[in-house]
């Protein structure tokens, strides 16, 4: 499995719409590009991190190929930003994973 570390420098003002086409990109990227889909968090320095996964590198890096109405979609996400795009943190390979949906209960 590989994780995608994603920053967004969103335009101020703009934090609502990034979120909503945010949401919209990432279901694309899922239902048509195989990823596993990707959480996003607002970090302390207010920039965007989104957490992505997907099975496999080979995966990831497969050329995608966009319809002009979900490019539309994902050009919308990208106005929002600063820089238009986001920045690659970091692309990492999974060793182990410990996370949990609920705390533990004895």
């Amino acid at each position: 499995m590989l994780a995608v570390l994603l920053e967004f420098n969103v335009k101020h003002g703009a934090e609502e719409e990034f979120i909503v086409y945010w949401k919209k990109t990432t279901q694309i990227i899922y239902e048509k590009f195989g990823s596993l889909g990707s959480k996003l968090h607002r970090s302390d320095n207010d920039t965007f991190i989104a957490y992505a996964q997907w099975p496999s590198a080979d995966i990831y890096q497969t050329e995608q190929d966009w319809s002009a109405e979900e490019s539309d979609v994902r050009e919308k996400m990208r106005a929002t930003l600063v820089d238009g795009r986001p920045t690659v943190l970091h692309k990492l390979t999974l060793l182990s994973d410990l996370t949990k949906s609920e705390t533990f209960v004895p």
